[in-house]
């Protein structure tokens, strides 16, 4: 049996905890009534794993740990696929970032 390096034993381990978080997020919103997870297709699906998991990469744990993703609605969920479009296959904005933690935090400014 090859011989695992430290390094790649942890970056193993922080896949499999984004994926954990991301997919306990997903959990979160599929049981949302105002998301209607119905109403999104299966590349939808596969875009918001992908911007969680990127969102969850770059954010402080503390502030993850504090959205509250069964609260999101669709318009919400909408708003979110629609910010990490651009950026499909690279990384998100800051700009990107900062309007998608809004969302997440529910803290937008009422227009």
């Amino acid at each position: 049996m090859p011989h695992t390096s430290d390094e790649e034993l942890g970056r193993r381990r922080f896949q499999l905890f984004r994926e954990q978080a991301v997919e306990a997020a997903i959990d979160k919103i599929r049981r949302a009534p105002a998301a209607e997870w119905l109403a999104f297709s299966n590349n939808d699906y596969s875009r918001l794993r992908e911007i969680l998991g990127e969102l969850w990469t770059r954010l402080e744990r503390e502030k993850w740990d504090r959205y509250a993703f069964s609260t999101l609605t669709r318009q919400d969920l909408q708003e979110l696929l629609a910010l990490g479009s651009p950026a499909q296959g690279r990384t998100l904005s800051p700009s990107a970032l900062e309007k998608m933690d809004a969302i997440l935090s529910h803290s937008r400014s009422a227009s």
